[in-house]
């Protein structure tokens, strides 16, 4: 092993002799003596503590690696705990001890920051239950990983995941924990108690949990909510199919009749729409978006005049219209919205936010029930 890395740098050098004598005190003892592992252990700590270049973290991370391969799970387990909330930890380092066994790698996966979001899907596709679990308490956890924590469907995980209340659940991730909670009373738990999750989705929980749970609802929702809870309620989302108001830009009958013309003969695409919209003519695209997707012409010009469109959002989910086309829509529609036509960019980001939560198939099943049973 290359010490080259270190010629510059004597301090960090010393303390590498230090780290190699407090092994070796380790190794010459017959029994685990506390005093011994402790001096081990800051010795590793007080190298990492360093501003060290590259080439002397890898040599480093080198050591300290194969000083654990020799190491009793003692040893290991106090250099987890010491090393998981530090900074500048080498990422190899980081990664053997998070994939050890979890007693050792339990310290790391909670709360080390060098582990990316990366880092942390690679060991929940990796390893089993007891590594998810302990993934699923660290007090900084982006979409993508609780969502892959959500979708192992491991009980566990799901009572973990819905008990950190340092995190914001998905959408993803509550439709997957409630769907677990209609069978496990300790996953609907501590979901229905949470701020975000909304409430038609604890309404739909309803029928399926315990009477304690059934008692809790009923004091929070009132008494009639098994009343309104039932196999076929629809998802919370529908609610923005609301019937509107007629606003300006409502294509005729004739022009709804010639574009379902159109549709039969293959000439009508998203590219046709989008050129209507660019020459603002509002009511064609409504129109030929109505056609489009089987929806009214109604319900189009009511998701376009709300301020943060959801119904559009779905639509355009549905039929699989990608975000790049649904911003062009929102902008050059903003005159429905905005007689000034100012563009609020709170509200397109809002837009855009839902426009990533929602799922495609979800809001293919939303239209799809829509379009079979429309109000009148």
């Amino acid at each position: 092993m290359s010490m080259l890395g270190f010629e510059r740098n004597p301090e960090v050098g010393k303390l590498l002799v230090d780290l190699y004598d407090a092994h070796r005190q380790y190794g010459l003892i017959e029994e685990d003596k506390p005093e011994v592992r402790d001096e081990l252990t800051r010795a590793t700590a007080n190298l990492l503590s360093h501003n060290l270049t590259t080439g002397e973290s890898d040599i480093l991370a080198e050591v300290v690696i194969a000083l654990m391969r020799q190491a009793e799970k003692d040893l290991r387990r106090a250099l987890s705990e010491k090393l998981s909330t530090m900074p500048n930890v080498p990422l190899r380092l980081v990664l053997h001890l998070a994939n050890d066994e979890i007693t050792i790698a339990s310290p790391i996966l909670k709360k080390s920051p060098v582990l990316n979001d990366q880092d942390l899907l690679y060991i929940i596709k990796s390893q089993g239950a007891d590594y998810w679990q302990a993934i699923a308490t660290r007090e900084i956890l982006r979409d993508e990983v609780i969502n892959a924590l959500a979708a192992t469907q491991d009980v566990g995980t799901a009572v973990v995941l819905s008990s950190n209340e340092r995190i914001v659940l998905t959408n993803y991730a509550m439709d997957l924990l409630s769907e677990l909670g209609k069978k496990h009373d300790a996953v609907a738990r501590p979901l229905i108690m949470r701020e975000e999750v909304p409430e038609t989705l604890v309404r739909s929980m309803y029928d399926y949990v315990g009477h304690e749970l059934k008692d809790y609802i009923k004091v929070f929702y009132g008494d009639d909510v098994g009343a309104q809870t039932s196999h076929e309620q629809v998802d919370e989302l529908i609610l923005e199919f609301v019937e509107p108001k007629l606003p300006p830009y409502m294509p005729s009958e004739a022009q709804i009749e010639d574009y379902k013309d159109k549709a039969k003969l293959g000439h009508l695409s998203l590219d046709i729409m989008m050129e209507a919209l660019q020459k603002d003519e509002l009511s064609a695209f409504i129109g030929m978006f109505a056609v489009y997707t089987g929806l009214s012409a109604k319900r189009i010009h009511g998701f376009l005049r709300k301020s943060c469109p959801k119904g559009m959002v779905i639509a355009c989910r549905a039929f699989g219209i990608q975000k790049s086309d649904f911003s062009k829509i929102f902008l050059m529609t903003n005159k429905m919205r905005s007689p000034n036509r100012v563009i609020d960019h709170t509200d397109l980001m809002r837009t855009l936010t839902y426009f990533d939560m929602v799922r495609p198939e979800v809001a293919l099943r939303i239209v799809t029930r829509e379009i079979s049973t429309p109000t009148a």
